[in-house]
């Protein structure tokens, strides 16, 4: 389609990233595509460390062969990467009929045992998906993202990074081999986390970069409610301290919330490469002396990425 590429205007250091497409100036809408001619179409490590893969697959050719229930696939999400504390690795999976986001999909996580990274590297080699590598296309104005984005890790460095919003990034026959190792390893024997019966007090704490900060620690008392004690600063020299109790629903809730979420394997996640503008911290404390303690920027899925605010903002809502 592009009969070639355009670099970007100025004299800065050759980065290999290409323009194939952009709007015209003062244009509303259009599509911005770009190619790093620099990334890798053939990646020499075997040790991956982040699988994190999205596509929409309703404009994907169907060969015949599909199973009934392979057949009805129109969306997958698939996500893995390993516990930095060597406890497991976390598997996260959405699969929908429809891609749309108001759809139904089915969302499921797992904190397994068995290493699940050989078989994904042999997957990412075998279908190719380093093909496009360096290739991302936004086009605007679409009501749905009706593509996807591909970002997988090495510990070499390398890394595959695709997006298109437009188009699918994955064959249908990679997503069906994608979703049949998922729900494999997802099936393997689990890692095991602390027993939240054991929980005593969630601690969470804030420092922003104006010198304020937010403390709250919630103790769970042996009938199940619980006592938050919190403290906050912002831009003022005054500290705003607050005590209130919190009844055992509102705590059980809580529980229920980190509970079905797996957030005590998320400890050992690694970093995203984003930067934070705020620095968070939430500990879990356990009557045998054990904690657990989570920053606030880890990697997840999309479907776990806001669990732990839910939770930070109920201990922090003044009574």
């Amino acid at each position: 389609m592009f009969g070639f590429f355009r670099k970007k205007s100025g004299k800065q250091e050759d980065d290999g990233i290409v323009v194939l497409r952009k709007p015209a100036p003062g244009a509303c809408g259009g599509t911005h595509e770009t190619l790093d001619t620099k990334a890798p179409k053939e990646i020499l490590s075997e040790d991956m460390i982040l699988f994190d893969v999205t596509s929409a697959l309703g404009l994907c050719k169907r060969d015949g062969t599909e199973t009934e229930e392979e057949k009805k696939l129109g969306f997958v999400s698939a996500f893995a990467v390993p516990d930095g504390n060597g406890r497991g690795f976390l598997l996260y999976l959405t699969t929908g009929e429809y891609a749309r986001k108001r759809a139904p999909k089915k969302s499921a996580w797992a904190f397994v045992r068995k290493d699940v990274f050989p078989s994904l590297v042999s997957l990412v080699k075998e279908c190719g998906l380093a093909k496009e590598n360096g290739h991302h296309s936004q086009t605007a104005g679409l009501p749905e993202n009706f593509g996807g984005s591909i970002s997988v890790r090495y510990a070499s460095g390398e890394t595959i990074s695709v997006s298109n919003n437009q188009s699918p990034v994955l064959r249908r026959e990679t997503a069906f081999r994608i979703v049949r190792l998922f729900e494999e390893a997802m099936r393997g024997e689990k890692a095991v986390l602390p027993d939240l019966s054991d929980l005593s007090e969630i601690c969470y704490e804030e420092n922003r970069e104006n010198g304020g900060y937010t403390k709250a620690r919630l103790t769970i008392l042996p009938d199940g409610s619980g006592v938050v004690r919190s403290s906050s600063k912002y831009d003022g020299p005054e500290i705003y301290d607050n005590e209130h109790p919190m009844e055992a629903g509102r705590v059980a809730g809580i529980l229920s919330k980190i509970a079905e979420n797996g957030i005590l394997a998320w400890s050992g996640l690694p970093a995203s490469a984003f930067g934070f503008r705020h620095d968070r911290t939430t500990s879990f404390l356990f009557r045998n002396g054990e904690s657990v303690v989570i920053k606030g920027d880890k990697i997840l899925p999309e479907g776990l990425s806001s669990v732990l605010w839910d939770v930070q903002r109920e201990m922090t809502a003044t009574r």
